[in-house]
């Protein structure tokens, strides 16, 4: 349930009409208005008393914090320009901070992607799981939620939270309700997953309710996503993939980054070919833009650098650095 907050400051009419207008486009800006009632009692705190964001508020608001990590605070200054952006827009006065923070304090991660053979040897792992007493479908349900994180590129949030009523078996196509920025989508997978979700549907589900959780822990309920990290975690000291610790991975979400890549390697390599599948492939992950999907753009052009070699005309200079999005 979203989160009523009440704005106290001279510019909560214009915060909340900014939020309302978010999540009329399909946002579910909870984070956002979490963050909005912080600096609206900064607003308070400050002693702003007209609708005025003048430039040493601003950079008092997006100053660094005690122990405050970079990436947070580059989070609040792109939070804070985008608000920005919108009260110069209904022309209020307000000091818009055209600068970036930079990363050199941090690490910038980068996902891991998975050989075929290291995606073969984990997908034979989880194949290889017993029967255990205290959760005696583990062995059916683990290896068919992993299968689907590998094939399909979910997040496993999203796999985790599927119910049966959601996998549609007879024309294989998987929907996805609520997921990041409250968007739902739906998205078709290969003959080969149909089949086994088929098989797996009539080992597990012949008798379930269309609420039941398609991959149930061992209460029948939704597993956390915590949990599924930990899974993988045995899975990579089992298959002898590193762990290169906290922050470094390899995580559950680097099988979606894998996803990706693998598939954007799957475009014909003729001129012009990435572009136009790039849509497509935006809409199927649920990414909120396509900034986000041409991130892999870079991660291709390291491993074959051949297919950004034939779209200098239409790629430029655009391919971006990565930085790590879920």
């Amino acid at each position: 349930m979203t989160r009523a907050y009440k704005y106290a400051s001279v510019l909560s009419p214009q915060i909340q009409s900014f939020i309302d207008e978010k999540r009329a486009l399909g946002c579910k800006y909870e984070k956002e208005a979490k963050v909005f009632y912080e600096m609206d009692r900064f607003l308070v705190e400050q002693g702003v008393v007209t609708p005025v964001l003048a430039q040493d508020v601003v950079e008092k608001w997006v100053g660094k914090r005690p122990n405050e990590k970079r990436k947070n605070q580059r989070w609040r200054l792109n939070f804070t320009k985008r608000f920005v952006s919108y009260l110069l827009l209904h022309q209020y006065e307000a000091y818009f901070p055209d600068y970036k923070i930079s990363s050199s304090d941090d690490k910038c991660f980068v996902p891991y992607i998975f050989t075929n053979k290291e995606i073969a040897d984990l997908i034979a792992y989880f194949n290889s799981m017993e029967p255990s007493r205290q959760y005696p479908d583990g062995h059916t349900v683990i290896p068919m939620l992993f299968l689907t994180l590998i094939c399909c590129g979910l997040r496993s949030g999203e796999a985790a939270a599927l119910k049966v009523k959601d996998v549609d078996i007879e024309n294989g196509i998987l929907t996805i309700r609520n997921a990041k920025h409250g968007k739902t989508r739906r998205i078709p997978v290969s003959g080969t997953m149909r089949l086994k979700y088929a098989e797996y549907y009539g080992k597990l589900h012949a008798d379930s309710d269309g609420e039941n959780y398609f991959f149930p822990n061992a209460r029948g309920n939704c597993h956390h996503t915590n949990v599924i990290e930990g899974r993988f975690k045995e899975a990579l000291w089992n298959c002898g993939i590193p762990y290169r610790g906290r922050g470094h991975g390899p995580r559950v979400h680097d099988l979606r980054h894998t996803f990706a890549v693998r598939s954007m390697q799957k475009i014909r390599k003729d001129k012009g070919s990435s572009l136009i599948a790039l849509p497509y492939l935006s809409v199927y992950l649920g990414h909120c833009n396509m900034n986000k999907t041409q991130q892999y753009l870079h991660l291709v052009a390291d491993a074959f650098p051949e297919i950004v070699e034939k779209q200098k005309d239409y790629l430029g200079d655009t391919i971006p650095t990565w930085e790590a999005q879920k």
